[in-house]
């Protein structure tokens, strides 16, 4: 009986531990036999039954699950990696759609891993069978775009923050850096794109503060954020003319921002609850690394903005780094939506 196992799988290591060894010309290296075998898994014997075409044992192989051991669950991944090229596109794609959820998520994070990463476009049926349920649809949201996890927050689901998958050839990064020229850190744009959300994809580790992927396939729109597109609900946003202003007050996202209409540079501070002082409302900020300051004064009374007949909400005076300015608030409304959103109404 040896002899025959010994036959059917070619022996580079004398039928022992101590080398690989190749199944019908797939290499299973040492290291993986032997995790595998540490945990009752007699990973040659079942690659050679899947080759023979024995469903059951190919479904206990896709599953394969090395634990912690990361080498061992690389070198399963290019064993899967290999298989697909001898199974062909089609039959592979079979077998995954019979495979557990969890066990999708491994193996594609495994042929991922293994250098399978045009899956898309030369394994297309075994990308789909590997993908969880989806659809696709749009999303309004802000969008920050970072070198290394650039995220999303759906305005469906504010207090969600989602990891960006960019299918469009990059895209997105250059719109963000076409809008702002000097970003600060994590700052967001306003962003409607097709896509789909999903809780895995690929190898791609998921920071511990996002819900999951958003995989962005159409971009419709990217622009600045303003009061009339964000859906982040803000205490107010506040708007000034002769010169023109805008400051931007919001606790969901955690910040005071300013930006002058002369300048590119948007100055932002960390929110700080308001002092109250009578009827009046008084936000400050300093910014320790810029060495900006701000103060803003809020009266619920209102305002006119010296410019047209439209009325406000809010009267406030800004002060920033010593210059003070006069303005006009809109505080956010909960019930109306981001996308047709409309200027404040005349009183």
């Amino acid at each position: 009986m040896r002899l025959f196992y010994c036959l059917t799988i070619t022996i580079l290591a004398a039928c022992t531990s101590g080398g690989p060894v190749e199944v019908d010309g797939i290499r299973v290296e040492a290291s993986l036999r032997n995790a595998a075998k540490g945990l009752g898994f007699d990973y040659t014997g079942f690659l050679d039954k899947s080759l023979r075409g024995d469903d059951a044992a190919l479904k206990q192989l896709m599953s394969f699950d090395a634990g912690q051991d990361s080498a061992a669950a690389t070198e399963h991944g290019l064993v899967m990696k290999s298989l697909l090229e001898k199974l062909g596109d089609e039959l592979f794609s079979q077998k995954i759609n019979k495979l557990p959820t969890e066990a999708k998520e491994r193996l594609w994070a495994g042929l991922v891993a293994a250098g399978a990463t045009s899956l898309k476009n030369e394994s297309p049926e075994t990308m789909k069978a590997l993908m969880p349920e989806v659809a696709i649809a749009e999303h309004n949201g802000l969008y920050v775009f970072d070198a290394q996890s650039s995220s999303f927050r759906d305005c469906a689901e504010p207090d969600n923050r989602y990891l960006v998958v960019d299918e469009t050839g990059g895209s997105l990064e250059k719109n963000y850096r076409r809008l702002l020229k000097f970003p600060y850190p994590h700052q967001p744009v306003f962003a409607a794109v097709k896509g789909f959300t999903t809780p895995y994809y690929g190898n791609i580790a998921l920071p511990s503060d996002m819900k999951g992927f958003i995989v962005v396939s159409e971009i419709l729109k990217v622009e600045n954020k303003n009061f009339r597109n964000t859906c982040i609900p803000y205490d107010f946003w506040a708007l000034g003319t002769e010169p023109f202003w805008q400051a931007q007050v919001s606790e969901a996202e955690g910040v005071i921002e300013y930006r002058g209409m002369d300048d590119d540079r948007t100055k932002v501070f960390v929110y700080q609850p308001p002092v109250h002082e009578d009827s009046l409302k008084i936000y400050t900020g300093v910014n320790q690394d810029s060495g900006d300051n701000i103060r803003i004064v809020v009266e619920n009374k209102p305002c006119g903005d010296g410019m047209s007949d439209v009325k406000y909400q809010l009267k406030l005076s800004l002060t920033m780094n010593g210059k003070e300015l006069n303005g006009c608030g809109i505080a956010y409304d909960a019930t109306r939506d981001s996308t047709t959103a409309t200027p404040p109404k005349k009183q």
